[in-house]
């Protein structure tokens, strides 16, 4: 999630925000057991894409899925503060 949210960051969870909103970060948690922070946006065209800020798509690319498919995430809590090393 480079530049917002740099490896080793310290982030704050809000675990009450699990509904998905257009252009907000959350906590992920994948079918694997592994959790993922990621930006979640809606197009106008519908669906939902998961994406990462990282300018990289080759490593990090964009993840559309479908209306149906947002439903069945596991959203553990949108972040709302994050902190890191000077």
């Amino acid at each position: 999630m480079e530049p917002t949210i740099c490896d080793g960051d310290v982030v704050l969870l809000d675990e009450s925000q699990t509904t998905p909103r257009d252009s907000r970060i959350f906590a992920i948690l994948k079918g694997n057991g592994e959790l993922i922070i990621k930006r979640l946006i809606q197009p106008v065209t519908g669906g939902w894409v998961i994406r990462s800020d990282n300018d990289d798509k080759r490593i990090y690319p964009d993840h559309p899925i479908s209306d149906s498919e947002i439903d069945s995430l596991k959203i553990v809590g949108r972040v709302v503060w994050h902190g890191g090393a000077l």
